[in-house]
């Protein structure tokens, strides 16, 4: 019988670990941040807790870049994603 197989991308929580988790693959764990519209703001997570409510996206973009380069001045890896 033919095996049948996925060709999906994994998941991204397959890949790298929560940050957190103990007994971590990675040495370093990137820190996800995602920014959504609601509504006339926009809503900012990081590692999926909620911090922060910006009026414009411009707003949200600067504060999580400006986030993200204290992290990779730090040594650390971090991803955005919008949604």
């Amino acid at each position: 019988m033919r095996q049948k197989f996925s060709l999906a991308a994994p998941r991204w929580d397959d890949i790298w670990p929560t940050v957190g988790e103990t007994g971590l693959m990675y040495s370093i764990a990137p820190v996800r941040f995602r920014i959504l519209p609601r509504g006339a703001t926009w809503e900012v997570f990081r590692n999926t807790a909620f911090w922060g409510v910006f009026q414009s996206r411009t707003e949200a973009d600067n504060s999580v870049r400006e986030a993200m380069l204290g992290i990779f001045t730090a040594g650390g890896a971090a991803q955005v994603r919008f949604t």
